[in-house]
């Protein structure tokens, strides 16, 4: 049935932009429309999304504060920051075999390294799923709390892949001395590759971390309920599971606040770790956390060159 002739019900969303290290612009902005579409089938509505991708804090909370915003896609980093202020629900979350999507990250190294002080001046691969680089946050808390200096300085030359196998396969083959990937991805690439256990070893683990959270804000907005049942059932759908394999997602489940706690101290350390000018800009500006001169790769072994 077709749901045009209802008056529209507008929806404006807003994706935040550290969302887009995992998918291009084009294609979140397509996903959500086709969200849209999907949603007045499931609610029986007229549903007419404007997207708009924002990557300043301070817009965001502007168009939140000025109603002009009803449903928010944010790394959890901008989540935290915008619910603790009083702004925001969070209504679901992405999942991994049921449970929410908590990425804790893993240091590898070579069977010889023993210490993080060792790679100094070594290569280095950063797995990042979101721009806000959760792995390049842990590392900067690592080096911090053992009074090595930032990233920048520390590592030699080094990237930043969303791809796991470019992260692992370059430190198997010598090719680079460290690899910062997730336990769930380095899980599943060393069941397809039992060998890569015999020459990496973990060196140390983050705490959980929250990737992504899908949020509204506080104010009465109309139909909220139904357009929260259309996220957590969408899976049920073809154009909805083409849109969870985007950003690389079971079912949306439903947010629980203890699902942020781990993800909130991850953060507070992370932050730590910033002289007060550098919070000032991170706050302000969402500066990234990638530094300047690491190369954005989805396959270093196709590029090998890059880093020799």
């Amino acid at each position: 049935a077709s749901y045009a002739q209802l008056a529209p019900t507008p929806i404006n969303i807003i994706v935040h932009e550290q969302i887009l290290a995992v998918a291009n612009r084009s294609d979140v902005v397509g996903a959500m429309q086709v969200w849209g579409e999907l949603t007045s089938c499931i609610v029986k509505l007229n549903i007419e999304t404007k997207v708009d991708v924002v990557g300043s804090q301070t817009e965001i909370r502007r168009r939140i504060l000025d109603s002009k915003v009803d449903l928010l896609v944010l790394d959890s980093m901008q989540f935290t920051k915008l619910s603790d202020a009083g702004l925001l629900d969070g209504v679901a979350v992405t999942s991994n075999a049921g449970h929410p999507s908590l990425y804790t990250y893993l240091l590898l190294v070579d069977q010889q390294t023993t210490s993080l002080a060792q790679l100094h001046s070594k290569r280095a691969v950063f797995y990042a799923t979101t721009g806000s680089s959760a792995s390049l946050a842990w590392m900067a808390t690592l080096l911090a709390k053992e009074h090595l200096g930032k990233i920048e300085t520390f590592f030699g030359p080094s990237e930043i892949s969303n791809k796991a196998t470019s992260c692992i396969l370059p430190l198997f083959f010598g090719r680079v001395q460290a690899c910062i990937i997730s336990r769930l991805d380095w899980d599943l690439v060393k069941e397809m590759n039992p060998q890569l256990g015999s020459k990496i070893k973990i060196l140390a683990e983050s705490r959980p971390v929250l990737e992504s959270v899908t949020a509204m804000p506080k104010r009465l907005i109309p139909h909220r309920q139904q357009i929260i049942d259309s996220l957590l059932t969408m899976h049920n759908y073809p154009a909805g599971n083409q849109i969870l394999s985007l950003v690389k997602s079971g079912p949306m489940i439903p947010y629980r606040p203890e699902y942020i706690e781990s993800t909130r101290m991850f953060w507070e350390e992370y932050v730590l770790t910033l002289t007060p000018a550098e919070r000032l800009v991170r706050n302000d500006s969402e500066q990234s956390i990638v530094p300047k001169q690491f190369g954005q790769t989805n396959g270093v072994l196709n590029n090998f060159e890059a880093i020799h």
